[in-house]
């Protein structure tokens, strides 16, 4: 019996819709948390990397950035939840399952780029959804706190009617 090849595109499927099962699951108080986490991993492994590889001299300049990329979203996006409050809302399930799916998208692009230019080259070449993402991670940046944004001004609206 012979193992598969490894494919970037199941990998990547796999978190996408990981990431919108958390999102539908954790509500949106949780979901805003993961995407602020996000965006500090995203800073931390552009701006540190290169400062923080001298003390982790095992790990090569890009796994410096994924485990800087990673520290606060499995810190601060991933980790249970102290306090239940079962009044506390859920938001749209529709809304909420969108934009898990960009943050997704948003930490598969940025984990992406952080790569060296030849091996993301070939996991392009292997995946058409890495070259998907990556062609899109400045609007996913830029436009995820939009969406989220928007989304939830338009349920807090439809809740104030009901």
């Amino acid at each position: 019996m012979q193992i598969p090849a490894f494919s970037p595109n199941l990998l990547i499927i796999a978190i996408l819709i990981v990431a919108t099962f958390y999102a539908l699951m954790a509500g949106k108080q949780r979901l805003r948390l993961l995407i602020l986490s996000v965006y500090v991993g995203i800073v931390l492994a552009e701006q540190f990397s290169q400062v923080v590889k001298p003390y982790v001299g095992f790990l090569s300049l890009s796994q410096t950035g994924f485990v800087l990329l990673g520290l606060p979203i499995l810190i601060f996006g991933l980790a249970p939840q102290k306090s239940h409050k079962s009044a506390q809302s859920k938001g749209s399930s529709i809304a909420n399952l969108l934009v898990g799916m960009l943050t997704g998208g948003l930490i598969v692009a940025s984990a992406l780029r952080l790569m060296p230019t030849s091996e993301m080259a070939a996991v392009d070449n292997d995946s058409f959804v890495a070259m998907i993402l990556q062609q899109y991670q400045l609007w996913l940046l830029g436009g995820l706190p939009l969406v989220a944004l928007v989304l939830g001004m338009l349920k807090n609206k439809d809740s104030r009617h009901h």
